[in-house]
């Protein structure tokens, strides 16, 4: 009877205590029809009983949320708030403070944007994942980590340029006011060498246009899925 015993025990240690592949179906089932097979950036919060389903491997997922939670994107949007409120070259110099503010703002939320980024892919690189899950966890985490990370460095590293050479223009409208005649986002002035430097710093404004035009198309793009 303790041989029957035992041996029951030992088949109840080897089988009904081990739901590892239950779980882990439910996990790769989760992130495939959830995030893989939806197109766009789609962030599906974790309940208790998810994660109860997902058993070890909701820490897994807790990666991919850690990374999109508390990431402010305040700075972008008070770009674009003001790119709104800026008509012409007065509007420009009369809100130096606004711009300056955010462009203190920027390297904050770059070095946010790097550390959670850089957190998220070194928790995921200490992962031990069976080939089924690596398979689709991967697609998973490009989808809502890696290329929305990657972008996002990428457009306030390029408003932080832009703020500068914005800053710059208008701080030197500001200062030459009075030889300054404002017609929209141009200027006519009498001394050539003031209309020369003008001149530059709206090409050094306009510059990275173009590229702020495609990182902005490409996040759209990714965060619908088109």
């Amino acid at each position: 009877m303790k041989l029957v015993l035992r041996a029951v025990l030992v088949l109840m240690v080897l089988t009904g205590c081990n739901d590892e592949p239950t779980q882990r179906r439910a996990f790769i089932d989760f992130l495939q029809q959830y995030i893989v097979a939806r197109p766009g950036v789609h962030v599906m919060l974790m309940n208790e009983t998810l994660a109860k389903s997902f058993g070890p491997y909701a820490s897994h997922y807790q990666i991919i949320l850690n990374f999109n939670s508390n990431l402010d994107l305040a700075p972008l949007e008070r770009s674009s708030k003001l790119k709104g409120e800026i008509g012409d070259l007065g509007d420009l110099a009369n809100h130096r403070g606004d711009l300056k503010a955010l462009r203190q703002a920027t390297p904050e939320m770059i070095a946010l944007c790097e550390r959670k980024l850089a957190n998220a892919n070194a928790a995921r690189a200490a992962l031990q994942q069976p080939a089924d899950l690596k398979e689709v966890y991967d697609k998973a985490f490009d989808r809502l980590v890696t290329k929305p990370g990657a972008l996002l460095t990428e457009m306030l590293a390029l408003l932080q340029t832009s703020l500068d050479a914005m800053i710059e223009l208008a701080d030197y409208i500001a200062a030459n006011a009075r030889e300054i005649r404002i017609v929209g986002m141009d200027g006519t002035l009498q001394d050539p060498v003031v209309e020369r430097h003008v001149r530059e710093l709206i090409e050094a404004m306009h510059k990275n246009d173009a590229a702020v035009v495609e990182l902005q198309r490409r996040f759209r793009a990714l965060l619908s899925g088109t």
